[in-house]
């Protein structure tokens, strides 16, 4: 390649990068049209909505350009170029590569009480549907389930994050899912922040086969499935109180009680041995792991306790905190792959 080519192939990656990222603008405006929207974040998640168009348009052009401007330097210029290319290299793999994924991640605990049945449960979180996470990524989540030999979902919350006003033909994918799925509403489905949109998501999902349990208890094959209200937008610690009354002395060993919630924190309001198992999300597991700051960053935003990825022992029982499916805030995600958790609960 000659230094003539090189110059003209970097002229024209820097020509298509400014129209792409005009183009980014325009399909936002457009994008950004009938959806549910959060007051007064209005303008920051149209921000963060242009970037993940400007990611998906402007992005590969972005990184053309400073390959070809490295190219055309000396080598001892290059490396100012070569590392801005290799953060926009990791730019685009957060965003356009890494949510697109999903793992599996597998979970036995053992010693479950009398009386209750071994299961398989697909425990997941934090869908988001809507904004980053839409149709093709939330059906690919239903085939992903429903190649899973489990015995139920456990779905703890954010369902979705400034959708589509249609939830109902958005949501449908969910009637799909063979296995029966519980779950219950997270901060976003309940305006902590997030739209108004409350009733209309329940009755979607309850129109799909979900089964929704906030502040409610189900017996299920010998285990009481218990729901907690998101922490921020509901009034799980009036739960708490009526389903664990003050004075019980603590269960041992731990009931057959399965609890579900949002919120990791929720757990910490349990009394001692209130569940055999807990599961939450919330925490996204950091979403974009940066080691040191990350960690600082849940602590001071999103939970009191340091759990956010994996399981914990707690005075109430183990904790599982599922780092989710979706995103929110940045679209994207580092190191922090979208996690269906298998749970499996064995004598």
């Amino acid at each position: 390649m000659t230094w003539a080519s090189i110059q003209r192939s970097g002229w024209w990656a820097w020509r298509l990068f400014a129209l792409a990222a005009l183009l980014s603008v325009g399909i936002s405006l457009w994008d950004y049209a009938g959806r549910w929207y959060t007051p007064r974040l209005e303008l920051r998640n149209f921000i963060m909505l242009g970037l993940f168009w400007g990611s998906r348009l402007a992005g590969p052009f972005l990184l053309w350009g400073l390959v070809a401007q490295a190219l055309a330097l000396p080598w001892s210029r290059r490396w100012r170029p070569l590392l801005a290319a290799l953060l926009v290299s990791v730019g685009l793999w957060a965003s356009l590569v890494e949510p697109e994924l999903i793992r599996v991640r597998t979970t036995t605990l053992t010693g479950i009480p009398a009386g209750a049945q071994p299961v398989r449960l697909a425990v997941i979180a934090d869908i988001h549907w809507g904004l980053f996470l839409r149709d093709h990524q939330l059906q690919r989540l239903v085939e992903r389930l429903n190649a899973l030999e489990v015995d139920a979902v456990l779905v703890a919350g954010d369902w979705v994050h400034e959708p589509p006003r249609d939830l109902l033909a958005g949501l449908a994918p969910l009637a799909r899912i063979r296995a029966p799925v519980f779950g219950v509403m997270g901060n976003h489905d309940v305006q902590a922040p997030g739209p108004d949109l409350t009733e209309p998501l329940r009755a979607a999902l309850q129109a799909h086969g979900v089964r929704l349990l906030d502040g409610q208890t189900l017996d299920w094959r010998g285990w009481q499935l218990v729901g907690l209200d998101d922490l921020w937008g509901g009034k799980p610690q009036a739960q708490i109180r009526a389903l664990w009354p003050s004075g019980s002395a603590p269960a041992a060993p731990a009931p057959a009680r399965l609890v579900v919630t949002h919120q990791p924190d929720t757990v910490a309001l349990l009394p001692p041995s209130a569940a055999f198992l807990s599961v939450a999300g919330h925490t996204h597991g950091g979403q974009i792991w940066i080691p040191g700051f990350t960690p600082w960053f849940l602590r001071h935003t999103n939970t009191e306790h340091p759990w956010w990825n994996g399981l914990y022992t707690t005075p109430a029982g183990p904790l599982l905190v599922t780092p989710g499916i979706g995103t929110i805030g940045p679209p994207a995600r580092l190191a922090v792959v979208p996690t269906i958790d298998v749970v499996e609960l064995k004598r």
